[in-house]
């Protein structure tokens, strides 16, 4: 467990106070040194205006925020009067290894956020090998490209696609990600079918799914974190271990 990497994702900065957040990531950067990943986002914009959080102008909050945490975790003090307001703080105790800093988003300005700042990225469920070969080519080679991504894992293709399909059907339809549905290919919600969820999940037998991983890890994608459909999350992840990690190229 030594080794285990820590990661949140994502802090949704309409709701967070820069100086706070940047305290308490420090927190946790001394209990996990070496083994931080913290991602900054939007938040999901139904909650976000549900409770009052959602700025005026997302993507300058959003890069602000960030902007302000990052130098604040490197021991610098800060004084700003602007859409966060500081008063020259300083952390008393900053971490002696910083934490990685991501942002989250499909967007095109919010990957130009990551990319002004040297922060890597972190994509949701949906990410298909084509979506991380588009983020892949603004990021800079160091910057980690993380995704989320559906697992269904089974004896057969069918048997892991009917288990997903529905997933992915609910999905499209609160029409979240325009981007990731025009990368991945997919159509209206209804008009999915099962061969279609290989774009955007990593889903089938063992053999498929290590098959998925290798093209997402060439494509550009450093980590994957998956988010198991079915009955058993537990096993899925499981035969992850046993079978389909055997399989994997070497790197």
């Amino acid at each position: 467990m030594s080794r285990t990497s820590v990661g949140i994702g994502l802090l949704p900065v309409g709701m967070r106070n820069a100086a706070v957040t940047a305290m308490e990531i420090a927190t946790l950067a001394h209990l996990y040194p070496g083994r931080l990943d913290i991602a900054f986002g939007h938040g999901v914009e139904d909650w976000m205006r549900q409770i009052g959080a959602r700025p005026k102008n997302r993507v300058a909050y959003l890069r602000d925020v960030a902007d302000v945490v990052s130098r604040l975790l490197r021991g610098e003090q800060i004084s700003s009067d602007s859409q966060i307001f500081l008063d020259r703080v300083r952390l008393d105790q900053v971490p002696e290894s910083e934490p990685g800093l991501l942002i989250g988003t499909t967007g095109e300005m919010g990957l130009r956020v990551a990319v002004d700042l040297g922060f890597g990225l972190l994509m949701p469920e949906g990410t298909g090998v084509e979506a991380v070969r588009w983020a892949r080519r603004s990021l800079a080679p160091e910057s980690p490209l993380i995704i989320y991504s559906w697992l269904s894992i089974a004896d057969s293709d069918r048997a892991a696609e009917e288990a997903l399909l529905g997933e992915v059907r609910d999905w499209r339809g609160r029409e979240l990600y325009p981007r990731l549905y025009e990368l991945g290919g997919l159509p209206d919600s209804s008009a999915i079918t099962a061969g279609m969820l290989s774009t955007v999940a990593v889903v089938g037998t063992a053999s498929v799914c290590a098959q998925s991983l290798d093209e997402l890890h060439r494509a550009g994608a450093d980590a994957v974190v998956f988010i198991p459909i079915g009955a058993d999350p537990l096993e899925a992840l499981a035969r992850v271990q046993g079978d389909v990690v055997p399989l994997l190229r070497a790197p």
